[in-house]
């Protein structure tokens, strides 16, 4: 596998993993305290947050189905597009739903389960960070 694909790999990795965690440790619990003003909040959270993650995710699926297939989908290299799969369907089946809700209505159960939904992104996240960062260190 060539350099520049090693190392995209793990920027784009740990730009995801720093990512999520500021949205799981600041500004998701920060919705438990935006009364007034909820609507506009989460709509410039969730505008502002796509065009950062969007872009980082797209790049980290075809980095993943890219490293998977120059290895010959050897378990090593696709274990991390597994967690990115998991990823992408953790997104889209339960966090996007949540936010569609808070975008119509501020509710503290959808906040709450938008939180603990985030836990899986953020331990996937977490996980593959980790374990690219250990196939680097391997090869060199």
């Amino acid at each position: 596998m060539s350099g520049w694909l090693w190392l995209t790999t793990l920027a784009v990795s740990w730009a995801l993993f720093g990512i999520i965690w500021v949205i799981q440790l600041v500004h998701y619990p920060s919705f438990r305290y935006v009364v007034d003003q909820f609507q506009p909040f989460h709509r410039h959270h969730t505008a502002s947050i796509t065009r950062i993650v969007a872009p980082l995710m797209v790049a980290e699926l075809l980095l993943s189905v890219l490293t998977a297939y120059q290895t010959d989908f050897h378990w090593s290299w696709s274990l991390p597009l597994m967690v990115v799969i998991g990823i992408w369907l953790t997104t889209f089946l339960y966090a996007v739903p949540l936010h569609n809700s808070l975008g119509n209505v501020r509710s503290e159960a959808a906040v709450t389960s938008l939180i603990r939904i985030n836990w899986v992104r953020t331990a996937l996240w977490t996980l593959k960070a980790v374990w690219v960062s250990i196939l680097f260190a391997l090869r060199h």
